[in-house]
């Protein structure tokens, strides 16, 4: 695969950490939180191939008025081999973004980047942008107008991105003890050759 191996034994170490300030991490209101990780791998760990990952993200919650609440997030990754991707980048560590906790005109993996015939090849760099309005009708009930853009370059030589795609929508959630459960429909503004012209996702958590 001239995009990574796709077998190869792994040896990695990795770091993750969190900074949380949300007021409910299942169905925020307000508040923010951050996070990153990293994970190196290395033939001199008994691993068979090189490579180093790094991502990136967040989110921020405020209410404008009564039962009305603004979400932003945004995430960024990043991938890269020591040599050759072909025999140190695992094709699975490349980042294939699409789906309800990503870019939601697009079922999952759907929007990362594609070859000369089509396939799907995911990304060695992404960057993500999302912002919600959302109105309550109920305690438990309310609707969401979204923005999802992400851009993605499947060659690191191309950072940060060789294509952008956004999707505007409109969602509605019903607010349970395990997190929202969400009804959305996407619809893609720039949408490639084989790409979708929108997506309907049924999911349970909050997106970002």
């Amino acid at each position: 695969n001239d995009f990574g191996t796709l077998s190869a034994r792994a040896t990695s170490l990795s770091m993750n950490i969190l900074h949380d300030r949300r007021d409910n991490a299942m169905s925020p209101e307000k508040g923010h939180h951050l996070f990153a990780r990293g994970e190196i791998a290395s033939r001199y760990l008994g691993g068979e191939v090189n490579y180093q990952l790094v991502e990136i993200g967040g989110s921020y919650h405020r209410p404008v008025s009564s039962g009305r609440f603004i979400h932003l997030g945004f995430r960024h990754g990043i991938v890269r081999s020591q040599g050759d991707r072909r025999e140190n980048l695992p094709f699975n560590k490349r980042f294939f973004p699409g789906g309800e906790n990503s870019i939601r005109g697009y079922q999952l993996t759907e929007a990362s980047s594609r070859d000369s015939e089509g396939n799907l090849v995911g990304g060695e760099a992404f960057w993500l942008v999302s912002a919600e309005f959302e109105q309550a009708l109920t305690p438990a009930w309310s609707i969401v107008l979204f923005s999802d853009t992400v851009g993605i370059t499947a060659d690191l030589d191309d950072y940060p991105s060789t294509e952008v795609l956004t999707s505007l929508g409109l969602g509605i959630r019903w607010k349970t003890v395990i997190g929202p459960v969400r009804l959305e429909y996407g619809h893609n503004l720039n949408p490639r050759q084989n790409d979708p012209s929108g997506t309907v996702l049924f999911s349970i958590g909050f997106p970002f």
